[in-house]
């Protein structure tokens, strides 16, 4: 489609120039980069209503910007201009701490202090079940939002939900693009690649902060990834996605326990009686997750959250961390959705050295309880590590107790149907 020339762009550079002011200044004052500035002034870019606006309100213009960026024919700024979209959701209230991982993803972003661009980074989130990984993405981006000024994309790609059907690329693809202003027509018949370009067509000169939660793995975010400079994508895993890292460079934040202060800091949020700050052992036993913090926090009425901390360390700690139906705050639903990702010889692995292992052992251990080599045990081991299902460093693996648990109830579920021991 032809676009009649649009005389927005002189306008602006000499009602700024008359002003004795720089691109660097106005860009300042209506907290637009310079080169987007540039770029509406030479023509390359349609100026939105809010640009016009704030410019006239920081030049002088007396209205005279708005009125010749409203002069556009509507069919033109709808074609030259797609909304903008800010679809992150709410982040919890109570957040506390992650200080640390804030910062590293302050300084992942793609404007420099001089305000120049990076490229288009690609951060990965990872951590196991309930460690917060969402919450933390979510707090940082409300926050950072504003560097993203042409809007922020989200979507729960679904990918470690017990019985879920993780999201494709193309259906994300197609959920933004409409979002993005495209119509269901313009989207017919084209394929994921097609999807792809026209997806990275159109965030092309923007900023924008695409987030891709719950995924498991590249196939699901290569097909997203913006090329812009001043675009960023993060995405948040229970996997660690090698692969990622390795061929598409994207740089890493691992989301650990929480340290005891931040613990405390939490509960002390949630429990304002204090009951469980009292007993610090059950911060032990949560394993300073945020998650299982929270529903301890709302179960502390019942008398089993009082017994000895050492019950949990049976099947009891699957039943204790439930808030009950709902899923998405059960610890056993939780594990379930790692544990169904993992190939079948890497779940039989789980569930066997879960029950015959203690303490670390060593990846020769590890074959000897599978009947295998030491390199295909080294394997299995580093896919389960990967899930943040075990620890597993320098040869040496192990179960926290939450996972422990966990694996012995799944060798229980199989062994009757087997018909031998635990498998």
């Amino acid at each position: 489609m032809s676009v009649e020339p649009v005389e927005f762009g002189p306008a602006l550079r000499t009602l700024r120039s008359s002003q004795g002011l720089s691109l660097g200044d106005l860009a300042r004052l209506v907290n637009y980069s310079k080169s987007h500035l540039s770029r509406v002034e030479n023509g390359k870019k349609q100026p939105t209503s809010d640009l016009a606006r704030h410019c006239d309100v920081a030049l002088g213009g007396e209205g005279s910007l708005v009125r010749i960026a409203m002069s556009v024919p509507r069919r033109v700024r709808q074609a030259m201009a797609a909304p903008t979209v800010r679809q992150l959701p709410r982040s919890v209230t109570d957040f506390v701490g992650r200080v640390d991982l804030l910062r590293q993803l302050d300084g992942m972003c793609p404007e420099t202090s001089d305000g120049r661009y990076r490229g288009s980074p690609l951060v990965l989130v990872d951590g196991p079940a309930g460690i917060g990984k969402t919450e933390t993405v979510l707090r940082w981006g409300h926050v950072a939002a504003e560097r993203f000024r042409d809007g922020t994309l989200f979507a729960d790609l679904n990918g470690f939900r017990q019985g879920g059907s993780a999201l494709t690329a193309e259906q994300v693809l197609r959920r933004f693009l409409h979002d993005l202003g495209e119509s269901g027509a313009a989207l017919n018949g084209r394929d994921a690649q097609q999807l792809g370009v026209r997806f990275r067509s159109l965030l092309t000169g923007k900023r924008m902060l695409i987030v891709l939660d719950n995924t498991t793995g590249p196939e699901q975010v290569r097909p997203l990834l913006p090329a812009s400079p001043g675009c960023m994508t993060v995405v948040t895993s229970r996997s660690r996605m090698p692969g990622l890292l390795a061929r598409d460079g994207a740089l890493r934040v691992q989301v650990p326990p929480m340290d005891p202060e931040e613990s405390l800091e939490l509960l002390a949020t949630l429990d304002p009686e204090g009951r469980l700050a009292r007993r610090p052992e059950y911060l032990d036993a949560c394993g300073h997750v945020p998650l299982l913090i929270r529903i301890a926090s709302r179960r502390n009425m019942n008398p089993e959250f009082y017994d000895s901390p050492c019950r949990w360390e049976s099947a009891a700690m699957l039943r204790l961390f439930s808030m009950g139906g709902d899923d998405s705050t059960s610890l056993r639903s939780l594990l379930s959705g790692s544990y169904e990702v993992l190939t079948d010889e890497a779940t039989r692995a789980f569930r066997l050295l879960g029950t015959r292992t203690e303490g670390w052992c060593t990846a020769r251990d590890a074959a000897r309880h599978l009947d295998t080599g030491q390199s295909a045990a080294e394997e299995l081991l580093s896919e389960l590590a990967d899930l943040h299902l075990i620890q597993y460093r320098d040869g040496w693996f192990s179960f926290d107790p939450l996972h422990r648990a966990f694996a012995i109830e799944r060798a229980g579920a199989v062994r009757p149907e087997r018909g031998v021991g635990p498998v």
